[in-house]
């Protein structure tokens, strides 16, 4: 162990520089580490997020599409997607392949792809497999190729489900367009047309009611010609 009492002028100089050069190497390591780490953290950031996933239609909560969105902050390239097993739907009492594109040239960030996947109601009755393991490979914007994501998708999750059916604009716009149908086969003539009657609700209620007096005041009249004595003279 030195002895620091002995120690002269030049050599607390000398310790004070090494002590300096210490402090100066650990800010040094310090910043760097924070370096890398901000750069990994930017990476992370700027980089595409493609998931598969499933969701109810806005068509009907009883259609399940399929969905692939880019959920990253920049463009996600090649997109290719694998099941396993095979993604299938009812069609008509019988049973046929989901289409799913080869390969997708490109998501922009927060751009979806989707197709129907399937009836709930449907579905529940056939015998199609229920879980499905999806894998989505991709490249980002400077063509790195991407960690590829999984997924699990499983029917299982949306049986015996219970939903509130909320009829807004598509279901509006469905009305607006039978209305229009409708409307499209009134036509003057013989066989079409719309007739519009009129009726003065007083006066005819009015009428009737007149009518119901006149009947019971002469049914009055009827009950005391019957019940009149008659004069009986012999002959």
């Amino acid at each position: 162990m030195p002895n620091f009492i002995a120690w002269d002028a030049a050599d607390w100089s000398a310790f004070g520089s090494l002590l300096t050069v210490v402090v100066a190497l650990v800010a040094t390591s310090i910043a760097l580490r924070q370096v890398r780490e901000a750069r990994r953290l930017r990476q992370e950031q700027a980089q595409p997020y493609v998931v598969a996933f499933m969701e109810p239609s806005q068509a009907s909560p009883q259609i399940i599409d399929l969905v692939i969105k880019n959920f990253g902050t920049i463009a996600a390239n090649g997109i290719i997607i694998r099941s396993d097993p095979v993604m299938q739907r009812t069609s008509d009492g019988s049973v046929e392949d989901v289409w799913i594109f080869d390969e997708m040239p490109i998501l922009v960030p927060g751009q979806e792809w989707r197709t129907m996947w399937d009836f709930g109601l449907e579905r529940t009755g056939a015998e199609l497999p229920e879980r499905h393991r999806v894998t989505i490979t991709y490249r980002d914007s400077h063509n790195r190729k991407m960690k590829p994501t999984e997924s699990i998708l499983d029917w299982a999750a949306f049986k015996g489900r219970m939903w509130v059916s909320i009829y807004g604009v598509h279901y509006a716009a469905k009305a607006l367009r039978d209305i229009d149908r409708r409307l499209g086969k009134w036509q003057e003539g013989v066989r079409g047309g719309l007739a519009v009657y009129v009726r003065d609700g007083d006066k005819k209620d009015e009428e009737l009611r007149r009518q119901l007096a006149d009947r019971v005041q002469s049914s009055r009249a009827d009950s005391d010609i019957l019940d009149a004595p008659r004069d009986v003279s012999d002959e």
